[in-house]
């Protein structure tokens, strides 16, 4: 079993290291190395998700700073030793419940985790989804009244609990997982349990630290963001039809598991009240982007693996379907990889435009770290500003277009233009020595975004008519136009 496991580590090595690293893990990380280097968090260095995944990377970024390391290897490396921490502190669990058919269900459940994320590898759900496997696993061993060591439920409840403060939206993820052991136990008091509570502990533990160390983020970021962050919320029928595409193949999988077994195992049950509440969470975010779908189908994939297991007939079936849905993700992502126009050759090529002795700085005009995050982490260049994309815009362009405009767009438009004049007023004093624009068709949030620009859309601000002239326009990349300081 250990030596499947670890060629499953190797697999999922040969997969990662050769390729890009996802764009919001790279902004992370990059805020992370941020952090370290002394940038408070909210003033210097801004991002509208709670600061744990700036304080959790900062982990590799030691390993950055003191060895030199590659900023997308030691990243990738850093996710694996996770993942591997995860694995040794389920396997007992799984034994306990699974007893001869652990090797097949623990081979199952590791694969799919390392492998179907493919570009999303390193995302916070990703981690988030490993961090409360162990948590799940102990549910499950409760709901059987089967004993828990001290040490093991203190672990368990530690990791959930770094995986849950990653985002508020995560707290559906044991909310849900506490009711099915409460219905299956008929029993609410199963709810004060050792790792309940250390989740608790660490999440108070957290909150203060927030407020002492991070009160910029309470206090400045998080009104702005609430007040602007619509701007990217997609509809309801949008996010409903990228669900179904992601988890089709996971509720085939799942379906052809109970078929096979004619019930429900609990510990499939404990996976799915898992599943179930990282739809919520994703749901709640109302954006349907794919990565936060994405704990979703591992869960479901996990539940339909146990049915596997334990059952007597249709394994084939069922093995397909979860090979089917970690094949699509991964396939995609090597291909993307190799491809000449594909995501890391993009990024490469932004990598060498910046990696020059003459470029110390560098800002973009987007909505959406891809492709440029990446190649200014892994060039280890310096992000001219505290957040890392217009994050305000979106809702400003869409308050713009309202016929008529509430209280709530007036708002955003007053923040997005406060912020745009500061950008633009510290440019004049210090300008970055790239300056990039997205070109792209599609734009995220940006209302009818094949016909908007950027560059006509700042000429409305006199200091950016003043800035844009002391640069020259060199070859573009990608999606991007970019402009050098002269």
């Amino acid at each position: 079993m250990l030596v499947g496991v670890a060629l499953l580590f190797l697999l999922t090595g040969l997969v990662q290291f050769p390729f890009a690293l996802n764009h919001d893990a790279a902004w992370h990380f990059y805020s992370a190395i941020r952090v370290l280097a002394g940038d408070r968090i909210g003033v210097d260095i801004a991002d509208i998700n709670p600061p744990m995944a700036m304080w959790l990377f900062s982990l590799p970024g030691l390993a950055v700073a003191g060895l030199g390391l590659s900023p997308a290897i030691a990243f990738k490396a850093f996710v694996l030793i996770v993942a591997a921490l995860v694995f040794l502190a389920v396997r007992l669990p799984l034994t306990a419940w699974a007893g001869r058919d652990t090797p097949m269900l623990l081979l199952a459940i590791a694969a799919t985790f390392l492998l179907l994320p493919g570009y999303h590898f390193g995302q916070r759900e990703h981690l988030a989804a490993l961090l409360t496997l162990p948590y799940v696993c102990l549910a499950t061993l409760r709901s059987g009244r089967q004993p828990v060591s001290l040490g093991t439920a203190t672990y368990a409840g530690l990791l959930a609990a770094i995986g849950i403060c990653f985002k508020p939206y995560f707290l559906a993820v044991p909310l849900l997982v506490e009711l099915w052991l409460a219905l299956r136990r008929r029993d609410l008091r199963e709810v004060v349990r050792l790792e309940t509570l250390v989740m608790v502990a660490i999440g108070l533990v957290y909150l203060a630290a927030v407020f002492v160390f991070a009160p910029d983020y309470l206090y400045r970021v998080v009104p702005d963001a609430m007040a602007t962050y619509s701007g990217f919320e997609s509809g309801m029928n949008e996010i409903l039809s990228e669900v179904a595409g992601v988890l089709l193949f996971p509720v085939l999988a799942m379906l052809f598991g109970i078929l096979a077994l004619r019930r429900i195992d609990p510990l499939s049950g404990a996976f799915l009240a898992t599943a179930t509440g990282y739809l919520l969470a994703a749901l709640l975010q109302q954006k349907g982007w794919q990565y936060q779908i994405m704990p979703v189908a591992l869960y479901v994939l996990a539940a339909a693996a146990v049915q596997m297991a334990f059952a007597k007939r249709f394994r084939g079936l069922i093995a397909a379907a979860i090979g089917l849905a970690c094949a699509f993700p991964v396939l995609s992502f090597v291909w993307d990889g190799l491809s000449p126009n594909g995501t890391s050759a993009r990024v490469f090529a932004l990598e060498q435009v910046l990696d020059r002795p003459a470029v110390d700085s560098v800002y973009a005009f987007i909505t959406s770290p891809r492709d440029m995050h990446p190649a200014v982490l892994q060039s280890g260049k310096t992000w001219a500003d505290a957040y890392g994309v217009a994050i305000f815009l979106p809702a400003h362009l869409h308050a713009l277009a309202a016929e008529t405009r509430s209280p709530r767009q007036q708002r955003a438009i007053a923040i997005s233009q406060a912020y745009l004049e500061d950008l633009l007023g510290r440019f004049a004093a210090a300008p970055p020595d790239i300056l990039a624009f997205d070109a792209a068709r599609f734009k995220l949030g940006i209302p009818n975004a094949e016909r908007f620009d950027y560059l006509d859309f700042l000429a409305a601000y006199p200091a950016f008519e003043a800035l844009i002239g002391s640069y020259d326009e060199i070859a573009p990349m990608g999606r991007f136009r970019l402009f050098r300081l002269r």
